[in-house]
């Protein structure tokens, strides 16, 4: 098991760079943009963005989601070529189709995404951009089945390396606002499909296959609809902010996005780094005796680590907001950061739980409960932004998960029975929440200790996984083993 479980690790960690990377990429935009863009620009990229992440699905059609299913299906080897041109020109196809509508009608497709028609040369900019999107998805996808992690890893630090410097030469120097943020965008991805293009060449066959389009369609197309749900559950309240708050919708918006970019960055560079190594590892070893006592296990270290995660942004959440926003920002939007990241570890659980559904080719039943959740999610948007303000939509996102990730243990119990750890998973949750709880009930009020008394918090949780038992006896000894070798090596230096 353990020798299972470091390869997933390893995987995780090495996506893990290039997410860091990648998921940078926030944080330094957000430092940019909150001192160079005005709130209302900040609200109108975010508005912009958020309907792209929904136009991209019908650029793939799922073949995206269902891409690694078959090009690592040893039965299909031989198919790898066809599989792989098929679905880049299928894409490319219905992103060209897009783009020649919205080219005669920008002005009007401005209107609809943000409220205005003062932006059809962004739009067009905006289906470019989708195009060339989907044409990298899949010789990336290509380097995740082949585990060519340094290849993947730089992919990542290109396109982190020259976006940041494109943004600062465009948005910041040259002052070009919003305008200059997407010509970044569009340069980059330019630039990254050059460097693919070894893969391209590699993986490019000249003939295309309708029975394998039928296939991948068959089994991604259902993944649509997930994806669909999932994205009116991260995006929504965008677009209920924006136009329910009146003239300062817009604003409220950009003050929302500053705040939940930091929350959704710092959780989900952990969380993606995981989801990318996992989907690989899960259908590497679905066939193994063992398979469903691994993905147990891992769901309880997943909840182990990320409790850390989620305890250090909590507990430092004002300095994480002071660090990267500017003082034109409210120090109170600063919880709404805590919020977003524990619903993204929702996500990260979700993630763990689908892997039956992918093993047994359920993916039918994925609609149905991200469905229910956006409903929840919508319902509830145009109940509390009205109400409590931005930070009810950061509430509502948590429920929306909360929902789906209910939903599927209960359907992915049926369809493949994995019997979680529930007592360490509930065990694992108390260690966290009891520093959490500290923090709230004992405040120093000098700065300095304060700050001090809450680094002591977020060392408890080892602590006590350490030395209260938590720990399985192999556990306990592969944990001695590993702090025997690296204290062998320092003396051995």
């Amino acid at each position: 098991m353990f020798t299972h479980i470091r390869r997933l690790f390893k995987h995780s960690v090495a996506y893990g760079m290039a997410e860091t990377i990648s998921r940078g990429t926030g944080f330094i935009l957000v430092y940019i943009y909150a001192r160079v863009l005005s709130a209302e620009d900040i609200g109108i990229r975010t508005a912009v963005y958020g309907a792209s992440a929904f136009l991209g699905l019908f650029c793939t059609l799922g073949l995206d989601n269902a891409f690694l299913r078959y090009f690592m299906n040893e039965e299909l080897a031989d198919k790898k070529k066809e599989i792989f041109s098929t679905a880049l020109c299928f894409s490319f196809f219905i992103g060209l189709i897009f783009l020649l509508i919205v080219s005669f009608n920008a002005e009007s497709v401005s209107k609809i995404l943000t409220n205005g028609s003062s932006y059809p040369y962004i739009i067009c900019l905006l289906f470019v951009i989708l195009i060339f999107d989907s044409m990298v998805i899949y010789p990336t996808l290509v380097l995740r089945a082949e585990n060519r992690l340094g290849y993947f890893s730089l992919i990542a630090f290109a396109r982190f390396t020259l976006f940041i410097f494109l943004n600062i030469m465009l948005v910041w120097i040259l002052k070009r606002g919003l305008v200059g943020v997407f010509e970044a965008n569009l340069i980059v991805v330019v630039f990254i499909s050059i460097l693919l293009l070894p893969v391209f060449r590699t993986n490019l066959g000249v003939s295309l296959s309708i029975p394998v389009l039928k296939r991948m369609l068959s089994f991604g197309v259902p993944t649509i609809f997930t994806i669909l749900s999932m994205r009116v559950i991260d995006l929504s309240d965008r677009y209920v902010i924006m136009y329910i708050l009146g003239e300062s919708g817009k604003a409220e918006l950009g003050k929302y996005s500053v705040a939940y970019t930091l929350g959704m960055v710092g959780v989900m560079v952990f969380v993606n780094s995981f989801r990318l190594a996992w989907q690989p590892f899960f259908l590497s070893i679905e066939k193994e005796r063992d398979a469903g006592k691994i993905f147990s296990r891992v769901a309880t270290y997943y909840t182990m680590f990320i409790g850390m995660v989620i305890l250090g942004i909590t507990l430092f959440r004002q300095e994480i907001f002071s660090l990267y926003a500017s003082t034109r920002y409210s120090i109170s939007l600063a919880g709404i950061v805590p919020i977003v990241s524990f619903a993204y570890i929702l996500f990260g659980l979700y993630i763990i739980m689908l892997a039956g559904i992918f093993i047994r080719e359920k993916t039918k039943y994925l609609p149905a409960i991200t469905f229910t959740a956006a409903s929840i999610n919508v319902g509830l948007n145009f109940i509390f932004i009205p109400a409590f303000g931005i930070i009810g939509a950061a509430y509502t996102t948590v429920i929306a998960y909360v929902t789906m990730a209910l939903l599927m243990y209960v359907i992915s119990y049926r369809v493949y029975r994995v019997n979680y750890e529930f007592k360490r998973l509930f065990s694992a949750v108390l260690i966290t929440a009891l520093p959490l709880g500290l923090s709230l009930i004992v405040q120093p009020k000098t700065i300095s200790f304060n700050f001090l008394y809450r680094a002591v918090l977020l060392m408890l949780p080892p602590v006590a996984y350490i030395f209260s038992g938590f720990l399985l006896p192999e556990e306990s000894h592969k944990l001695k083993t590993l702090y025997e070798t690296f204290i062998g090596k320092i003396f051995k230096k």
